[in-house]
């Protein structure tokens, strides 16, 4: 996939399609290589739906670096209505990957401090090739992040404090920090500090991981109710479009 792609739309929304982890890690290179800076932005169904009625989340998506598809429903819209069959993105995971080959300065903003720091020490242990820069956790106000970034001079921050938080923090941050690229990490480093673990390989091959999650976290059912939203969006977003292409190949 070449560099300078453009994301495709779905259901109003930027997404890029990555083809493998290695076209993921090359388009990332590229954004760190260009000096640009930018942030990520995990594309899923909440996400999709929650955009609609929160503009503030919708102008961060729209200005997103690298808007991925994070989620099943985002792969199935790419795959209706572009006919892309696109990688579900781990970008937490393609992150640490091309920073640990490419040596570059990282820094782990987010979760509890106990969480941060076992996450940070794994993270140097199962990536040596990584240059941690810096660490703090997710209760330091945006002056004090400000300048434990500034100080640092990272490449890459991570940023583990939830949906949509994290997004709308980044935006906030890439307008005056420029040549970072934040990258949203969520339970990443939950997991990587073994306070979670992560969903069994038959849920993340089947595209299930929702379902694991919700099993685990019973709580977590009131965000489950946007699937079937969000679905009958995609099928009457795809059936339009269809019907716009044969209307367009009748005339």
């Amino acid at each position: 996939m070449s560099k300078m792609a453009k994301p495709l739309e779905i259901m109003g929304c930027p997404c890029l399609s990555f083809a493998d982890e290695n076209s993921v890690k090359a388009y990332l290179k590229g954004v760190v290589q260009s000096g640009s800076g930018g942030y990520t932005v995990a594309i899923n169904a909440e996400k999709l739906m929650r955009r609609r009625s929160d503009s503030e989340l919708d102008a961060v998506i729209r200005n997103a670096a690298l808007p991925v598809a994070d989620g099943a429903g985002a792969v199935l819209a790419l795959k209706w209505l572009h006919g892309r069959s696109s990688l579900k993105v781990d970008m937490p995971k393609c992150t640490f990957e091309a920073a640990d080959e490419n040596g570059w300065r990282v820094f782990v903003l987010g979760s509890a401090e106990p969480v941060n720091a076992a996450a940070t020490e794994k993270i140097a242990h199962i990536y040596p090739g990584i240059n941690i820069v810096g660490r703090l956790n997710g209760y330091a106000d945006y002056d004090g992040v400000l300048s434990a970034l500034k100080a640092a001079k990272p490449q890459i921050v991570f940023l583990a404090l939830g949906s949509p938080k994290q997004e709308l923090l980044a935006g906030k941050l890439s307008k005056v920090l420029k040549g970072i690229v934040f990258v949203g990490c969520g339970g990443a480093l939950d997991i990587l500090a073994g306070k979670v673990s992560r969903a069994p390989k038959f849920f993340i091959e089947n595209n299930l991981e929702w379902a694991y999650r919700l099993y685990k976290q019973p709580s977590r059912w009131r965000r489950q109710l946007v699937l079937p939203v969000f679905f009958s969006h995609l099928v009457s977003e795809t059936f339009a479009m269809r019907l716009r292409r044969l209307i367009r190949t009748s005339s």
